[in-house]
């Protein structure tokens, strides 16, 4: 290794270490610094998040017995400090999958994996208002301009369990769809590891960090929004990575995204990454102005016609999402305020405390190693770093997903909107998986990568086991 190299290891490790720490004692931290951290309005009686989960990126290992935590944290901190400092000999790297058919049973046999991790309760953002409100005999919930498409498929779902095996709620059809997502996403991971990665430990290293991030909870049966968009935009990753080593047509990641947008309107922020691919394809691949516009615009505005088509069949056209239905939350609302939190759903400003904890704890909860090693990165390899069309792309994506996740207001709070602002963890971890594979040597990549995937490999676990406990309202 480099001295450089040498260095990004062991404050990765050093990190790590810390943070570990820090799980181990947050059971001992007072539930009274919270309203250090956050308004009273958010904490204080009523609110919406518990002075005790104030930590709530770090707070999910507490579901473990604490002769357990101490046990997994021992042997992550032990794995941790030997990749970090200790000297690492040779490795014997195994196969990577790379035949579609292994690819394919490898995805299957995770779908038990997702299901009998699920999801049990509706405590996050709409859960409980789309689980509930889809089975309700005066409800009936299926159009829904926040997310068109993804309430429309599990609303038919749930009608077709209702019918045959008298499903009480929408949380199996919910179940279902997430898990078998689950699958799919694990097998684009592993079409996109072994396509982007020259060497078996690049493609394990970009597998791994991916396939252990917190935002995989999104698979495990989830009741939410944003399961689907996931898979769609794992989807759309992969084909643009394709696009860009002329191994594929520009509409291949205009049609992912394009359902996207249907399944909910987050998605409409990768649009500046598509717009890269269409100028790099016209600019340097020789294709067409007219071909290249006609691929960027056409699939978006079939799906926005159908989705339209839909909502208003289902009487809930252009009047209701210009009206009740606007997106931005109860408020309609969308940005944190700048200066002064006036709304019933705003509970901080900008600049303050508040919000700077909410995202330090979504960046714990699911991407927790992701802006520190792209910081890391930027600082000591700024010259080496890839310049080509993917790592524009990926920057792109990443960048416009943290505008989101910085600047949008939560309606939650957010540890009830953790799942929203999950989505950013795609984009970013990609880009940072990518540079490493591109920027250091083997030992570095290794140890970088073992750091990672060792602590998230406990992290995720902790998390995903801590949503199949029941919880009370």
């Amino acid at each position: 290794m480099t001295i450089v190299e040498r260095r990004l290891v062991r404050i990765l490790a050093l990190y790590a270490l810390a943070l570990l720490a820090l799980h181990l004692l947050v059971q001992c931290i007072p539930a009274a610094w919270a309203f250090f951290w956050y308004p009273q309005k958010l904490v204080g009686p009523g609110g919406r998040l518990a002075p005790e989960e104030w930590l709530w990126g770090i707070y999910p290992i507490t579901y473990l017995a604490r002769w357990l935590q101490v046990i997994l944290a021992a042997a992550t901190g032990a794995i941790t400090l030997w990749m970090g400092f200790g000297q690492v000999g040779r490795w014997t790297i195994p196969p990577f999958p790379s035949r579609t058919r292994t690819q394919g049973i490898i995805a299957l046999a995770s779908w038990p994996l997702f299901w009998l991790g699920r999801t049990v309760h509706t405590r996050w953002g709409d859960a409980y208002i789309l689980v509930k409100g889809i089975a309700h005999p005066d409800v009936r919930l299926t159009y829904n301009w926040q997310a068109p498409l993804d309430t429309y498929l599990h609303a038919q779902l749930f009608r077709l369990g209702e019918r045959l095996w008298g499903w009480q709620d929408a949380l199996p059809a919910y179940w279902i769809l997430s898990s078998a997502a689950g699958a799919l996403a694990v097998w684009v991971l592993l079409k996109l590891a072994g396509e982007v990665g020259r060497s078996r430990l690049e493609r394990w290293v970009m597998f791994g960090v991916m396939a252990t991030l917190g935002t995989m909870q999104l698979f495990f049966g989830y009741p939410e929004n944003y399961t689907l968009i996931s898979l769609l935009m794992l989807v759309f990753f992969w084909l643009g990575w394709r696009v860009t080593q002329r191994k594929g047509s520009l509409w291949g990641p205009s049609i992912a995204l394009a359902l996207a947008h249907g399944f909910h309107p987050a998605t409409l922020f990768l649009q500046p990454a598509l717009g890269f691919l269409v100028w790099r394809a016209w600019r340097r691949q020789g294709v067409g102005l007219w071909r290249a516009l006609a691929a960027w615009m056409l699939a978006p505005l079939v799906v926005g016609a159908g989705v339209l088509a839909l909502m208003t069949a289902g009487g809930h056209g252009l009047g209701a999402f210009l009206g009740p239905e606007a997106p931005g939350g109860g408020d309609h609302r969308w940005w944190v305020p700048l200066f002064q939190a006036s709304g019933k759903w705003e509970y901080y400003t900008m600049f303050s405390r508040g919000h700077l904890m909410d995202i330090v704890n979504e960046q714990w909860l699911t991407q927790p190693f992701t802006l520190l090693t792209l910081a890391l990165l930027l600082i000591f390899f700024w010259r080496h770093l890839p310049r080509d069309a993917y790592s524009g792309f990926l920057t792109l994506a990443a960048a416009a997903f943290l505008f989101l996740i910085f600047t949008w207001n939560p309606d939650y709070g957010g540890q009830r909107d953790w799942d929203l602002f999950s989505i950013a963890a795609w984009p970013a971890s990609l880009l940072m998986a990518y540079w490493l594979t591109r920027t250091l040597g083997a030992n570095a990549l290794l140890r970088a990568g073992g750091v990672i995937i060792a602590n998230q490999l406990l992290y995720t676990p902790v998390w995903v086991y801590a949503n199949t406990r029941p919880w009370e309202w």
